[in-house]
């Protein structure tokens, strides 16, 4: 018996509604939010077995919290994908201390 290969979405993103503990730098064309529980939701009921999460940098920028809170509140589902600053002065370090989480 063959077993079935997941199904993995490569790109999608999950924001909070824009509030002043992690407001949003831009503009973003779309619904006012879409959770980390929307987005599981969405995935199960058109069969999507996991994804590929990344912080939406027109609205975060380099700040990848949520990203990281969803990836927390959903073991399996997700791997993540943050925007590292190159102008950082310490690029090496946050992409080593990223690939530890």
């Amino acid at each position: 018996m063959a077993t079935q290969t997941p199904t993995i979405d490569v790109q999608v993103h999950a924001y909070e509604k824009n509030h002043p503990g992690r407001p949003w730098h831009g503009f973003l064309q779309g619904p006012d939010e879409v959770t980390g529980d929307d987005m599981v939701s969405a995935m199960a009921a058109v069969g999507v077995d996991g994804a590929l999460l990344i912080s939406p940098f027109s609205l975060y920028q380099y700040d990848a919290s949520y990203a990281q809170e969803v990836y927390a509140a959903h073991p399996g589902k997700f791997g993540l994908i943050r925007p590292i600053n190159p102008a950082s002065g310490a690029v090496a370090e946050d992409v080593a201390r990223w690939a530890t989480s």
